[in-house]
């Protein structure tokens, strides 16, 4: 989803928004990170089955949770088999493992989900596993999106065998890369590395603008220097590049 509003023109043919309503530029900026990291969760999970495979001591969990994503792992019965560290910052009274079974308030996803897991304990090793997304709401925070991953490689913890891998993504402001490492990596300014890091967390132009202190026409003329130095176009396209910074 491309946010093309002729607000402020960068290059030739890419616009960027400067004025549009706050909750607009979130929710769009929002929906293109959710598909971004959905599509991302697949390729990782491929990659979290390599690391906790055969002869492996790692759970497919601490490998995701080395690169951010929460995760839960659930064995052939549905039961939490193993929690990353990532998962744990998420629980609160809204979503939490409550006896050995991941538990959320909202009692509609509370249905969906109980629904998925009996899924996950009916459907034989290899069988296909429920993966729409399940948003959970929370009442004084944005959704958390359940997601359920068949999980295909042999990984075991001890007594139990990882039949499905639950991701969470929690909606709402996240911290961004370090100002400093974006500053090195890409040759910005501390100016623009600041501003660099407001927009990774996926705030506005404008909302940076206030955020930092600045006027949006210098947030304007940064942002256009960032582009530059990323060698991005668009904001969403910046977004998943600065997100790859440790």
């Amino acid at each position: 989803m491309n946010i093309m509003l002729p607000a402020s023109k960068v290059f030739p043919g890419d616009y960027i928004d400067i004025g549009l309503d706050m909750n607009s530029e979130v929710c769009n900026l929002r929906a293109e990170e959710e598909r971004i990291l959905a599509s991302f969760t697949r390729r990782l999970i491929e990659i979290a089955g390599l690391a906790g495979g055969h002869g492996s001591a790692s759970a497919p969990t601490a490998a995701l949770d080395a690169m951010r994503l929460p995760a839960i792992a659930l064995d052939q019965d549905g039961f939490v088999a193993e929690v990353n560290a990532a998962a744990e910052a998420i629980f609160d009274t809204d979503v939490k493992i409550k006896e050995r079974r991941l538990f959320v308030r909202d009692a509609a996803a509370r249905v969906l989900l109980n629904e998925a897991i009996d899924h996950v304990k009916a459907s034989p090793p290899l069988g296909p596993l429920p993966t729409g997304p399940i948003i959970v709401q929370r009442q004084d925070k944005l959704p958390v999106i359940v997601r359920i991953w068949p999980f295909d490689g042999a990984a075991h913890l001890p007594a139990q065998e990882v039949r499905a891998l639950l991701t969470l993504n929690a909606l709402g402001p996240k911290r961004g890369p370090p100002a400093a490492i974006l500053a090195k990596t890409f040759r910005l300014t501390p100016a623009e590395a600041k501003l660099a890091c407001v927009i990774a967390r996926g705030a506005s132009p404008g909302i940076a603008a206030r955020e930092l202190k600045i006027s949006r026409e210098t947030a304007r003329n940064q942002l256009k220097s960032v582009f530059a130095k990323t060698n991005t176009h668009r904001q969403s396209e910046l977004v998943a590049l600065l997100l790859q910074v440790e």
